[in-house]
């Protein structure tokens, strides 16, 4: 009986630490166009010695940070777990509102409304909810970022702590959804004032510029141009930068749009590996980290920019140092990594449209203006539209009230709104309420559209289109500097899946996997229950 007791303890063994890094704005080949510049143990490694999904992406629109960050650790989609954007409007509020707004709480660690956050919209749990569960409250959760819904949706209802970047200040705060209180080891991490140091400092390329072959000059027309500066190149002097910004109290900001902002998410997430001593006891604890400047970096330069490339060779630095952490302080064998992305991004279109590939740019301003009249000249004055961003909300009070079909308006505008350049295919509530979309961009579509949250009116670009926001409709210089992400392209949706660690053998797949796989993966490897609105399955290549 003994030999039995020892061979079912060997067999249902689950590593002390799950840590979780989400790259913000990650592509897929980034691990390998940058592959020859990487050092040995950052990138290179997890590759090398762990398992990599080759053809994982995401399976819904909008691909945007907040869904993101909820599917990955939810194992579903924004259909189920509510988190539907970034922000969006709310019949209710009559207004927008960010995923995770709370006016409920407050901040704490600093005296700004800038912790007025929780994860009161997230309606389904996480792995780390069903960990805490399952666990009877002893496992830790514990989750880091520059942003606040790339820290808090990780951590999902239950997390022990969240931590996110005030902007105002240059320091890591929360809420007190969490606690009422910083700990000692966050107010002393602040006290160290790296956020003022880095300002002190100058981000120049880590090689010489001459060596960013993957890259386009130092110099294009394709990247926005940071005030103070005038032109889009390297150095960047954040000692002279800073005097510019703090003119509007926006100095940090610098810090998030460059490696510091990296710096300082891996130096504060192995503090709190060291000071909350997670992996370290006898429960599975769990370490979520997102690191956020890649994204404000990616939007404002592009993926073709020095500016970006330079900010993954220094983040492969940051992971080196993070693994090489881990291994000394809980032990190679006791952990557990998984690297991801929460979207990855387009091309700048003007970049591809002057290489002869189709892009460009939608002025939906200047479109959601004429449906407004075609719809008033159609069913009388009327304020008809009450909001239209990525979607359309109607008014469907007044629709009620003029005894006119909704489903009549929704069509009458979707099919408006198709005639007009850049738009692709049009969907309306009822179509994606009423029917079962099992393929192509329409059931991404689907899968991001919930009935109680979501709008009337849905729009798919064109390949390689973005928004153009121009209240004139002009697609000036500035729209086509820069780039963003957001649909359901291959563009957005493919990123990296790596696992590492603890029972992870070499391998890869390029079976096609989704980004709601990871959570029921790690469910398994930790003997949970599924997160309870899962609609992920298993990598089987992990278990084989």
């Amino acid at each position: 009986m003994a030999g039995i007791t020892t061979q079912a303890q060997t067999q249902h063994s689950t590593p002390k630490l799950v840590v979780g890094v989400m790259v913000d704005q990650m592509r897929y080949d980034y691990l390998f166009r940058y592959y020859n510049q990487y050092g040995k143990n950052g990138f290179k490694k997890l590759i090398n010695k762990g398992f990599l999904a080759k053809n994982a992406h995401y399976n819904y629109t909008p691909t945007y940070t907040g869904p993101g960050h909820a599917s990955v650790y939810t194992g579903t989609t924004p259909a189920n777990h509510g988190i539907i954007g970034n922000r969006w409007y709310t019949r209710e509020k009559n207004r927008t509102i960010n995923c995770v707004e709370d006016s409920s709480v407050k901040t704490v660690g600093s005296n700004t409304r800038r912790g007025a956050n929780s994860p009161v919209s997230l309606l389904a749990t996480t792995v780390g909810d069903q960990l805490r569960l399952a666990s009877n409250w002893r496992s830790k959760v514990v989750s880091v970022s520059i942003k606040n819904r790339g820290a808090i949706l990780p951590g999902g209802r239950t997390a022990n702590a969240a931590y996110w970047y005030d902007y105002s200040t240059g320091q890591f705060i929360t809420s007190n959804y969490y606690m009422n209180k910083l700990p000692n080891w966050v107010e002393n991490f602040n006290k160290q004032g790296l956020s003022d140091k880095f300002l002190t400092q100058t981000w120049s390329p880590l090689k010489p510029i001459s060596q960013y072959r993957e890259s386009s000059g130092d110099n294009t027309p394709y990247e926005q141009v940071l005030r103070g500066k005038k032109a889009p190149t390297f150095p960047y002097n954040f000692a002279e930068l800073k005097k510019v910004y703090a003119k509007k109290n926006a100095q940090y900001h610098l810090v998030v749009a460059s490696p510091f902002g990296n710096t300082l998410v891996q130096k504060m997430a192995i503090e709190a590996i060291n000071k909350e001593k997670l992996g370290q006891g006898k429960e599975t604890d769990m370490l979520a980290i997102s690191f956020s400047s890649t994204d404000v970096t990616g939007h404002a330069f592009g993926p073709r920019s020095i500016e970006v490339e330079d900010m993954y060779l220094r983040l492969d630095r940051e992971i080196a140092e993070l693994i090489t952490h881990l291994d000394k302080k809980v032990g190679q064998d006791n952990y557990v990594l998984f690297l991801t992305a929460d979207h990855a991004v387009v091309d700048v279109p003007q970049y591809l449209r002057d290489h002869r590939i189709a892009g460009g740019y939608a002025p939906l301003r200047i479109y959601f203006s004429k449906l407004r009249d075609y719809l008033t000249k159609k069913y009388g004055v009327g304020k008809w539209i009450l909001h239209a961003g990525n979607q359309v909300f109607l008014n469907r009070k007044l629709i009620k009230e003029r005894n006119i079909s909704l489903e009549k308006v929704q069509r009458d505008a979707a099919h408006f709104l198709l005639q007009f350049e850049g738009i692709y295919k049009t969907y309306t509530a009822t179509d994606l309420h009423r029917n079962n979309y099992t393929h192509g961009i329409v059931s991404k579509l689907q899968k991001g559209y919930n009935q109680k949250r979501s709008g009337d009116v849905f729009f798919v670009l064109n390949p390689a289109w973005l928004p153009a926001w121009s209240p004139t409709g002009r697609i000036n210089k500035r729209a086509k500097q820069g780039t963003s992400h957001g649909s359901g392209y291959n563009y957005d949706t493919h990123v990296p899946i790596i696992f590492y660690g603890a029972g992870i053998d070499h391998g890869s797949s390029v079976r096609r996997i989704h980004i709601t796989d990871i959570a029921p993966t790690l469910a398994m490897m930790l003997h949970l229950q599924l997160p309870n609105a899962a609609t992920g399955q298993p990598i089987e290549e992990l278990f084989d």
